[in-house]
């Protein structure tokens, strides 16, 4: 299924650090043998996500999810099975082998990938150098104008383009680098004349945006001066790479501050955070340009507990800090709004007042339910028609908070907060649910089905947590298996034993399959259920269970392959069949 050799894959999963990787997104802390965490993979307040560095494996006992390093980052960072060992084994030091031709989809997906980072590194190194050349002058006056020093400019690693069409062009051309990875890369776009291609970014101070793992993966630029139909700011447009609403710009570099504070800054623009960084304020992340996503809270509460909203102070930027309500509330984070003076945005607080003035005024910022308690009150008079329209407001803030309990808390203040009768909301709540009832009137799903036989899950796990049970499991079982999703880990520990002459879960990597990763994460962090004489005992009654099943299963199939043979006129065929069922008749 993997592009890669198993044995390059485990090798992989081995170098991996975990716990030195999941503390990138997971603040953990040490509970004997294991660290604990909350899940970055889904709400919760009371910590149940596990990371075993001696099995090497993770478990979430609260959403079931779980396996080894390269699991991990495939669902935190949203890569592919082949992006994440490749990135992985960049970051651990693994060598791979090079993608050969007619590679599979995903391979060339991932190849790709690595093509693009490349380039977008090879471009922030040509506008970094610029930016110290003889013509960075200009560049240079501009970002000294905004109080940011040659220390904070090499910090974040900000560069210059120059004022003409194709100077990146040319110089990524003579590194070896065709213009189609280019324009993939969305450094360049392409010219009226078929063929020639022109830089995206001209005459701007350069800032490179850095992913989770702190590779450039796009840029935002700064305008010099004035130029008709050009926007001041200016981002990267959506590549493989590159995703707004996943990517929050700083999270690389604050995460260790992130912890220590136990809470964050978040702005709404790259030059915000550098600023409030130059003044020593490092527990800040910004949006590049896009409204807040549960995605970027999903970056942030593994190191947080408090979201603190530092928008403009216009009204552009007071919506937004509205909108994030709802978003805070089902990511389990608590968020406050600073309301900066009108005038203000953080850039120019923090120049004009300093750090001492924005901790102060932090402190005394307001509840997130209470600021949009006060933006909704300051929208509506105090009539019959205004007290009907906030009840409507409230209600549809409601309906966006689909956990019970925590809708309930939220009817309960809103209430309280303006000034209105709980019951009212309630039955706003009840008449909407109504009315979606008629609307939306979908049958119902069925349950989903275990999409493996719960049976050899059962056993596959007993081996797992008991593996002095697992050889007679191994050699006798393996005619007898279903074909699903337990096969692949039935292999890999039959595989192991053969090699290594025992069951290693440590050594057991089955980060393609999510089930199966599941299962292995969830025995790694169990707990041993029965001594050494008695595991036995209760592997051989789970192979007896399963044998029996298998036989029956077999007995249905010969049965139509007995039709079938009979219909065509098979005897020798027929003869075999009714051979075989006899057999399984008499075991």
């Amino acid at each position: 299924m993997a592009f890669y050799p198993q044995e390059k894959i485990d090798e992989v999963n081995e170098a991996a650090d975990l716990v030195e990787l999941v503390s990138h997104y997971v603040s953990l802390k040490r509970a004997g043998a294991v660290y604990k965490g909350l899940c970055p993979f889904h709400s919760e307040k009371t910590p149940s996500f596990i990371v075993t560095p001696h099995r090497r494996m993770f478990h979430c006992f609260g959403c079931g999810v779980g396996g080894g390093a390269i699991t991990f980052f495939m669902k935190i960072a949203g890569h592919s099975f082949p992006e994440a060992v490749a990135e992985l084994a960049r970051r651990y030091g693994v060598d791979l082998p090079e993608p050969e031709a007619g590679a599979s989809p995903q391979a060339q997906s991932r190849t790709n990938r690595a093509a693009i980072l490349e380039v977008l590194d090879k471009a922030r190194e040509f506008s970094e150098k610029l930016l110290w050349s003889e013509e960075g002058g200009p560049a240079r006056r501009y970002l000294a104008a905004r109080g940011l020093n040659q220390r904070t400019a090499r910090d974040f690693g900000l560069g210059l383009s120059l004022d003409a069409w194709d100077s990146l062009v040319k110089h990524l051309s003579a590194k070896g680098f065709g213009e189609q990875i280019m324009l993939e890369a969305g450094l360049v776009k392409p010219g009226r004349q078929e063929g020639r291609y022109y830089d995206a970014f001209r005459n701007r101070v350069m800032v490179p945006i850095f992913n989770a793992e702190g590779r450039v993966c796009g840029f935002g630029g700064r305008l010099l001066g004035e130029a008709e139909n050009q926007p001041k700011y200016l981002n990267s447009l959506e590549t493989p790479v590159y995703n707004k609403g996943r990517l929050l710009y700083g999270l690389h570099r604050a995460r260790p501050f992130l912890r220590a504070a136990g809470m964050v800054f978040l702005v709404e623009g790259y030059f915000d955070l550098i600023s409030l960084a130059a003044a020593g304020i490092n527990e800040v992340v910004a949006t590049l340009g896009t409204a807040l996503t549960p995605g970027h809270l999903n970056l942030l509460k593994g190191h947080v507990r408090e979201v603190l909203l530092l928008f403009d102070a216009d009204e552009a930027g007071q919506r937004a800090a509205s909108r994030a309500l709802p978003l805070l509330l089902n990511a389990e984070l608590d968020g406050r709004v600073l309301t900066l003076p009108q005038g203000h945005d953080p850039d120019t607080f923090i120049r004009e007042f300093g750090p001492e003035a924005l901790y102060e005024a932090a402190s005394q910022a307001k509840d997130v339910v209470e600021f949009q308690v006060a933006r909704m009150k300051a929208a509506h008079p105090a009539s019959l028609t205004g007290q009907a329209r906030l009840a409507r407001e409230a209600r549809e803030l409601l309906s966006q908070v689909p956990d019970s309990a925590k809708s309930q808390l939220l009817r309960r203040r809103l209430a309280r907060l303006l000034e209105l009768d709980e019951e009212v909301l309630g039955r706003f709540k009840q008449e909407d649910e109504r009315r979606k009832t008629l609307t939306h009137s979908p049958s119902r799903q069925p349950a989903k089905e275990a999409d493996y036989d719960s049976l050899a899950g059962a056993l596959l796990k007993l081996i797992l947590i008991h593996p002095e049970a697992a050889p007679p499991v191994l050699e006798e079982m393996g005619a007898f298996w279903p074909n699903d999703a337990t096969r692949q880990l039935f292999d890999r520990l039959k595989e192991c034993f053969e090699l290594r002459g025992a069951v290693l879960p440590e050594a057991i990597a089955i980060d393609d399959c999510e089930p199966m990763a599941a299962l292995a994460a969830e025995a790694a962090v169990a707990e041993r259920a029965y001594r050494a004489d008695e595991s036995a005992a209760v592997a051989g009654d789970y192979m007896e269970r399963l044998k029996r099943k298998w036989r029956q299963r077999r007995k249905t199939e010969l049965s139509v392959d007995i039709k079938k043979a009979q219909a065509a006129g098979d005897e020798a065929g027929l003869a075999r069949l009714i051979s075989e069922k006899n057999d399984l008749l008499l075991q």
